[in-house]
């Protein structure tokens, strides 16, 4: 493991909010002075790759991450677009089809719930 992809997986870790690549970088590069915005993108591409990292979709587009890979869903608020974690056992009991009628081998899930954050929810919008 290079030095850049150690700092961008413990700067990964630390965190809980599923920050975005960009959010990540402005943490690194106070870390490793010199390291670019695209090496970012490539470490957490490759983090990805190799299953110690996931990336998480959500309304606004942009990709965040998430160190956590075991099997959990995510809370999306529709105002801030804050992504929090949801360990629910049941909705991990989902089976999955395997006949779906379209060829496509299903071989996993991930479940986003949206809805108001409660920081959300006590601001007036």
């Amino acid at each position: 493991m290079t030095v850049q992809r150690r700092v961008i997986m413990e700067a990964l870790a630390e965190r809980k909010d599923h920050p975005t690549a960009d959010q990540l970088f402005d943490t690194v590069r106070q870390r490793l002075t010199g390291i670019s915005r695209t090496t970012v993108y490539r470490v957490l591409e490759t983090l990805v790759g190799i299953g110690v990292a996931q990336k998480i979709s959500n309304p606004e587009a942009k990709a965040r991450f998430d160190a956590d890979t075991s099997l959990h869903h995510h809370l999306v608020c529709e105002r801030c677009q804050a992504i929090g974690d949801i360990h629910e056992p049941a909705l991990n009991q989902i089976r999955l089809p395997e006949d779906n009628g379209t060829g496509f081998a299903i071989t996993g899930y991930s479940i986003n719930f949206s809805g108001v954050c409660p920081g959300c929810r006590t601001t007036k919008h």
